[in-house]
């Protein structure tokens, strides 16, 4: 009953951040912010402004505020590479925490509910090769970024396995969406045509992956 109670509080806990998101979205509060003025705020502080920037990426998913336009933020205001040290830490940390929450609050009242045999099949081969369904799941860009760390710890992946697979998993990610959210503060230089083929390179790898696999079966079938 408790752990039943637990879930239910930690669903209460997204839809009340998704519906306050909405809020400051509907009242126009976000629109209002002035995003000029926190830019500079920022890169003037320095490496305490790094600090408070992987802070925000480390509770970011509490409020499930999207990862991606974060990461970009980052390398426009810290360029390219602190932007990416930046965003790993912030990330990874942010990683951790998700996959801590629904471990601690959600996993035992999941299990109760966990039918279909697609998730138990999942399931099991998630404990058994945990490292490398995260560390695949990471480097594809098409997975939701907390979809992943909070189904991780719904699920039987181990701490180590979850914990290496996000860490050097994200790391491309990181790297080529700070580079081009640095090139922003230079748009229609070569850096950022470059920038934009790099992430260009970075979206197709679902396609080639799937490619890859669709021969691999013609190749069996045959």
């Amino acid at each position: 009953m408790a752990r039943s109670k637990s879930l239910w509080v930690l669903v209460g806990w997204f839809l009340a951040a998704g519906a306050g998101l909405l809020i400051l979205k509907w009242t126009g509060v976000w629109d209002e912010l002035d995003l000029d003025g926190i830019t500079e705020w920022l890169r003037e502080l320095g490496p305490i402004g790094g600090l408070l920037y992987i802070i925000v990426y480390t509770l970011r998913p509490l409020v499930l505020f999207p990862a991606t336009p974060l990461t970009l933020y980052g390398g426009y205001v810290f360029g390219a590479f602190w932007g990416t040290i930046y965003d790993i830490i912030g990330a990874g940390a942010g990683a951790l925490l998700s996959f801590y929450i629904t471990r601690r609050w959600g996993r035992n009242s999941f299990q109760r509910i966990l039918k279909s045999k697609k998730l138990l099949s999942f399931d099991q081969k998630a404990e058994e090769k945990g490292f490398m369904v995260v560390l695949y799941m990471r480097l594809m860009p098409f997975f939701p970024f907390d979809g992943i760390s909070y189904g991780a710890g719904l699920s039987k992946i181990r701490f180590w396995d979850y914990t290496w697979g996000t860490l050097i998993g994200i790391i491309p990610g990181a790297v080529v969406y700070n580079v081009f959210g640095a090139s922003l503060q230079e748009i229609g230089s070569v850096k950022f045509y470059a920038a934009v083929g790099m992430y260009a390179l970075f979206a197709l790898i679902p396609l080639l992956f799937k490619k890859r696999q669709q021969g691999e079966k013609a190749k069996d079938a045959a």
